[in-house]
């Protein structure tokens, strides 16, 4: 894999588009620390662009038969899956995940999502009432205009793809700001799009810093909705910017997820579970299963286990297919250093604690795949996103001490429980608070079914067929008929 340093543009209306300023946004090969392409700063004249772009494609889009709209987001999907191993590479060059992590991103997550969208284009349906006599009612399903997404660095595509292939089955147009760490996929996923017959003006990609574009595009009073993944507190800061120009609003925001062990569990699946839940993607997913509540009496073989494990999990960039590659910046990899220095002091240290030793590393953002055992519930390591390779081990007695412990947390995203007892499973799942419940397994790839966070992991739906309903409003229509009946 090689890399050649980009100057990108942002897409607008169906084309490349310069910045206003000229000012520039360096984005970071993390795996070698060094640059890999440069992007607009973008302005308020840039986003103005972009939106107007999107109001005038709406009006095209809005109006396209539901079926069309269906073939047209099929193409896309079908496109993106050919040109997987091109989207694969830039995806990696730009986060650091292997190349076999990015064709399943490209294929079985993002390709899978425009097609599974592109089949319910057509779907959209109202309801009919009847009062007899008197009036006829019934509703229609409308899209809400244009929207906006603002999606992480983890997985753009990934991501994006969760609140874009949606809102275009609706019949709305888009606006995407993606992170400034992460913009590449989806500015040549928009040049892509229209390719595939997308109107111009139906999606476009705005770049810029959040703290100068971000802002202004959460306070634009040209957005009917806002669409978000990220941290709880960008979320609450978006809210707070929105407030004065009231839109609908879709978040799902951060989690510490409870990944739950009791005695009876299959051990191997466990603890390979286990790995996966928090050192995929090297930690940074938001429903990572970032906290590892083991029953007492398998604690100490479960977490010796867990912690040799560790130490052969593979590190390296794109090229080497490891299981973990690097954080996504450098102020990324100190902040996860800061909280393992403070998870050392309340805690035990069995696996990882630094940067790995290897020569060829040093120049990228590695992070060792690190085990705390014996955490508090309340310590910070426990109860605060890292968004990074730090798991916390913590030991419950009980099936109802599992449960109050894994609740303990403000976060309500995902969970998982392990054990061989199918009515304990069906208990432990009830009482969670959390949008997921994995028994037996941790992620999964199942698009077909729909969830909302809980507590302050975010609101709205996502994934499956009730999430289409987050981009349309529902219209009511009464037509009087007659007279009431006389009682």
């Amino acid at each position: 894999m090689t890399q050649d340093t980009m100057s990108l543009d942002m897409y607008v209306h169906g084309e490349w588009r310069a910045g206003s300023t000229g000012d520039v946004v360096e984005v970071i090969n993390p795996a070698k620390g060094e640059l890999l392409a440069t992007v607009p700063n973008g302005s308020q004249e840039d986003l103005d662009a972009a939106i107007e772009s999107a109001q005038e494609g709406f009006e095209v889009w809005r109006n396209t038969h539901p079926r069309v709209r269906g073939q047209i987001i099929y193409r896309i999907a079908e496109t993106l899956k050919e040109r997987a191993p091109e989207f694969a590479e830039l995806y990696s060059l730009n986060s650091g995940g292997s190349i076999g992590t990015g064709m399943w991103t490209m294929n079985d997550v993002a390709g899978r999502r425009f097609e599974y969208y592109a089949g319910m284009a057509d779907k959209i349906r109202g309801d009919s009432f009847v009062t007899p006599g008197q009036f006829l009612s019934y509703t229609l399903r409308e899209p809400v205009g244009v929207t906006g997404h603002i999606v992480p660095w983890n997985g753009p595509l990934w991501i994006g793809s969760r609140t874009i292939a949606p809102a275009l089955a609706a019949g709305n147009s888009v606006v995407v700001k993606p992170s400034s760490e992460a913009p590449i996929t989806l500015l040549k996923f928009a040049e892509m799009a229209i390719e595939c017959g997308l109107p111009p003006g139906v999606l476009n990609v705005v770049t810029g810093r959040g703290s100068g574009l971000g802002d202004l595009f959460t306070r634009h009073p040209g957005l009917d909705g806002i669409y978000f993944t990220g941290s709880t507190a960008t979320g609450r800061r978006i809210m707070e910017n929105s407030a004065g120009n009231p839109v609908r609003t879709v978040m799902e925001l951060g989690g510490k997820s409870p990944n739950i062990v009791f005695a009876d569990a299959g051990m191997e699946e466990a603890l390979a579970g286990a790995i996966l839940a928090i050192f995929a993607n090297s930690g940074q997913i938001c429903v990572a299963g970032s906290r590892l509540l083991v029953e007492e009496s398998i604690h100490t073989e479960f977490v010796g286990r867990l912690a040799e494990m560790a130490k052969d999990i593979t590190i390296g960039g794109p090229e080497a297919e490891a299981l973990m590659g690097p954080v996504i910046t450098a102020r990324q990899k100190e902040r996860v250093l800061d909280y393992i220095e403070q998870g050392k002091s309340v805690a035990e240290l069995v696996a990882g604690g630094g940067t790995p030793s290897d020569p060829d590393l040093q120049a990228g953002f590695f992070v060792e795949p690190t085990i705390f055992d014996g955490v508090p519930n309340d310590a910070s390591i426990a109860q605060e996103e890292i968004f990074g390779p730090v798991l916390s081990v913590s030991t419950f007695a009980d099936q109802d001490e599992a449960i109050a412990m894994a609740n303990d947390t403000q976060y309500g995203l995902a969970s998982a429980v392990w054990t061989q007892n199918v009515m304990r499973a069906h208990q432990v799942a009830g009482e969670l608070r959390a949008a997921q419940v994995y028994v037996n397994h941790y992620y999964t790839a199942a698009f077909e079914v729909s969830r909302s966070p809980y507590k302050a992991s975010g609101h709205g739906v996502s994934e499956g067929p009730d999430a289409i309903f987050e981009f349309l409003n529902q219209k009511s229509v009464s037509i009087k008929t007659g007279e009431p009946p006389a009682w």
